[in-house]
């Protein structure tokens, strides 16, 4: 698959909407959910199984299946290794800023690790402890690792056994099958702590998951018969997509009062278990940037969001950090600089993190953007 530049741009703008909802600043009331009950997660999530459907397909009908899952398998260790390096870090450095400094935040972000670090430390690498903004990466390893055995079933028997598993378990998330089952596991004596596991509910996003694979796959199979999703395009869609998204926002922002008297704290819409309304705003939203943003995308070419868009779990997994020590420091009751200075100076070295980590993990495409471009292949041709 031919490098797409609008997607790495809006992987780029997802990483920054996460990063400012995760900083503790006044970007969080900008940046968290600005469009209505969606968030970057899901757009994240959704995108990068996008990703590995539209490009790993090709290649499972190409090299074979092995080829596919030898280097998706590699993925997911390369970001295990991610995963556990953060685990390191908050065990170690934010532990020890906790203690020292005395703050209430970061010692209730390791609340758990100070109450019990030995099950915490045999756990985390078990991915039975995530701590908080150290639970998408995991969720999103194990999805990553299962994604060849899914291609592998669908390529066998289409995806419609698939999409139906896959829709049983988000009706399962949405029944509080996972409660369920920790309570069944307590009551045999398993030692795990529900808190401990991270706020998303694995079995409602993998929708999320096994949706972006099924359109990536799909993708490459109409690329391959030439044919087109003209239907987007049809005026009783886009008249739909576009009410829809009309509503959720003014929903979301309550439209001067017109719509707040409507619950928001709702299952409908709740996040960690994608809700049914809020699958409803995503799929609306979907159409919006699939036909409005992505265009302008590819008109623009925003080459630092195309920059943090290619190395995005990269750079995801660095500004964790700094979100992290920005939470104990800002919301330090010691603070020793003006607040607003405080968040001004924690936004730069955010975003100087970011693009620093992405600059550096762009080496080899940098490389082999020269190597192909027109005017080191006239170069070389001249002096040969």
């Amino acid at each position: 698959m031919k490098r797409r530049n609008e997607l790495d741009a809006l992987r780029g703008i997802f990483l920054l909407v996460m990063a400012g909802t995760h900083l503790p600043t006044v970007l969080n009331d900008v940046a968290n959910q600005p469009l209505g009950y969606a968030s970057a997660a899901e757009g994240f999530v959704f995108l990068s199984a996008f990703l590995v459907g539209s490009i790993y397909t090709p290649l499972m009908f190409q090299r074979g299946m092995g080829y596919v899952r030898e280097r998706l398998w590699k993925r997911a260790r390369t970001l295990y290794g991610y995963h556990l390096m953060l685990l390191l870090f908050v065990f170690t450095v934010v532990a020890a800023v906790a203690r020292l400094t005395g703050s209430a935040a970061l010692h209730n972000y390791l609340l758990v690790f100070f109450r019990n670090p030995g099950w915490a430390l045999a756990a985390s690498p078990l991915l039975a402890y995530q701590p908080p903004l150290l639970d998408i990466l995991p969720m999103y390893i194990v999805f990553l690792a299962l994604s060849p055995a899914l291609l592998r079933f669908a390529r066998r028997r289409g995806w419609g056994a698939v999409l139906i598993g896959s829709a049983l378990l988000w009706l399962f998330a949405q029944a509080q099958g996972g409660r369920a089952l920790y309570e069944l596991a307590s009551r045999a004596g398993v030692p795990f702590e529900r808190a401990a596991f991270g706020g998303f509910d694995w079995f409602a996003w993998q929708l999320a998951w096994v949706a972006g694979l099924w359109l990536g796959f799909r993708e490459h199979r109409e690329v391959a018969a030439q044919r087109s999703g003209r239907w987007l395009r049809h005026p009783a869609v886009s008249a739909a997509a576009l009410m829809t998204c009309l509503f959720f926002l003014l929903w979301r922002h309550h439209a001067g009062g017109l719509l707040a008297h409507i619950g928001t704290s709702s299952a409908l819409l709740d996040k960690w278990r994608l809700g049914p309304l809020r699958i409803v705003n995503c799929i609306a939203l979907g159409w919006v940037f699939n036909e409005v943003v992505l265009p302008g995308l590819r008109r623009l070419r925003i080459g630092v969001l195309e920059l943090l868009g290619r190395n995005s779990l990269q750079v995801f997994a660095a500004h964790i950090p700094v979100c992290v020590l920005g939470d104990g420091i800002l919301l330090s009751e010691h603070a020793a600089l003006p607040e607003a200075l405080e968040q001004t100076l924690l936004v730069v070295a955010m975003l100087s993190v970011m693009l620093f980590v992405a600059w550096r993990s762009d080496g080899g495409y940098r490389h082999s953007a020269r190597y192909e471009s027109p005017r080191a292949i006239t170069r070389s041709s001249s002096s040969g």
